[in-house]
């Protein structure tokens, strides 16, 4: 047991020092993805403002942001949402708001005609009967893009949260690209115990496994991760992808239109948005549940051997050495008591560190084996609602 314990601590510290250099390389919004030296400056000088400073990048005329919101019983969220776009600064860039109501059964509708009345350049659009073998948020989104006119499009979610920045930032690094698409996941707002626990992982897990930099610069589909919480899209490469359309049916639809966009060789880019963005996913552990479960299976390609092959491996690393300390501490073993908590320890670090970088207080490391011991228990979950046929439910729909 004890050299098994020098094994894991050992990888563990490889997987620090990856994760460390991997966080590194992933670019800030409101960098130029052609030209390092040029960025967007959120603190703007007495000499510039950062309208001018965009536009020493950006010479042209302003561009038009097309910002859609797809809302399905959003009535806690969108209203907030929408005025926390209407509140960006937009001295460079014009913009126009695209609300898709998707057959919300509560007052979505009424808090968005409350934010129409202060500004116009928020539409409102009512959903056609879902399609069958549709997915409901990717026929939302087909909808919205038939009414979008901008020179780049941003599709967020409704619990999504801008900062006044945001959007002149992100149209920086989206025209610096060039076309194809732009991602990146929010800076989580967690209140309730599994939110802390949970939330944070999805970022630890393309942190601690992705290679960062290969997302830009691979146009192989294994190296990917996207949001469909905030997702930008060159019109150009959503055209040419073919769209939600061309991905109607599945679960995980942000993740599958950036391999459409891959596959024509347009860029994608996993960006740090997290001084421009927050969101709040999730409201209370049965959400937290169900929305992990709905997409962690889906996300690992519905393969039993990927999803056993995970939970083996998150086992080994973060729950194994807890159990070979209460067994050590018990039988009075030293070198199995300090070899078990440094291979805890460098897992809480690790953790800790992905955290800090994702604006989560460092702290929240210590929950290091019982994040990975919940994260196994949706994938398990999630692979037997796949397996027996029971299927997914999320806001009132069902998927296979």
């Amino acid at each position: 047991m004890l050299w098994i314990l020098q094994i894991i601590a050992f990888w563990l510290l490889i997987q620090l020092v990856f994760t460390i250099w991997n966080l590194s390389r992933m670019p800030r919004l409101g960098t130029s993805l052609s030209n390092k030296s040029s960025y967007y400056r959120p603190s703007a000088s007495t000499d510039h403002s950062p309208a001018d400073m965009y536009r020493s990048t950006n010479p042209h005329a302003k561009p038009l942001l097309s910002i859609m919101v797809p809302a399905r019983n959003e009535e806690i969220n969108i209203r907030e949402c929408v005025l926390s776009i209407l509140n960006c600064r937009t001295d460079s860039i014009e913009i126009e708001i695209l609300v898709m109501n998707d057959h919300s059964e509560d007052r979505t509708v009424a808090e968005i005609e409350k934010v129409m009345q202060q500004d116009q350049r928020v539409r409102l659009f009512h959903s056609d009967p879902l399609p069958e073998g549709w997915m409901g948020k990717s026929y939302a989104c087909h909808q919205l893009v038939q009414h979008a006119q901008g020179d780049w499009w941003l599709f967020i979610d409704a619990d999504v949260r801008l900062e006044v920045e945001g959007l002149e930032a992100a149209m920086v690094t989206a025209r610096s690209q060039g076309k194809g698409l732009i991602s990146g996941f929010p800076r989580m707002e967690t209140e309730t115990w599994l939110e802390r626990i949970v939330v944070p992982m999805m970022s630890f897990v393309i942190a601690y496994h992705l290679p960062i930099m290969m997302v830009r610069r691979s146009r192989s589909p294994l190296f990917l991760a996207v949001t469909g919480a905030w997702l930008m899209i060159h019109p150009h490469s959503y055209a040419r992808s073919g769209g939600h359309e061309g991905i109607y049916n599945q679960i995980v639809e942000d993740m599958e239109l950036a391999r459409a966009v891959k596959r024509i060789g347009d860029p994608v880019t996993l960006a740090n948005i997290q001084h421009y963005t927050s969101a709040r996913m999730y409201r209370n552990a049965a959400q937290v549940w169900e929305g992990y479960k709905k997409n962690i299976f889906v996300g690992a390609g519905r393969s039993v051997w990927l999803a056993v092959s995970i939970s083996m491996y998150y086992g080994l690393l973060f729950i194994l050495p807890v159990l070979t300390l209460i067994y050590s501490l018990v039988t009075v073993d030293t070198m199995l008591i300090g070899w078990s908590l440094l291979s805890i320890l460098i897992g809480m670090m690790t953790k800790s560190i992905i955290d800090v970088y994702h604006g989560k207080p460092f702290w929240m490391g210590v929950y290091m084996p019982v994040s990975a011991a919940c994260l196994i228990g949706i994938m398990l979950d999630s692979w037997r609602a796949g397996a027996n046929g029971t299927g997914y439910n999320w806001k009132g729909r069902n998927y296979g």
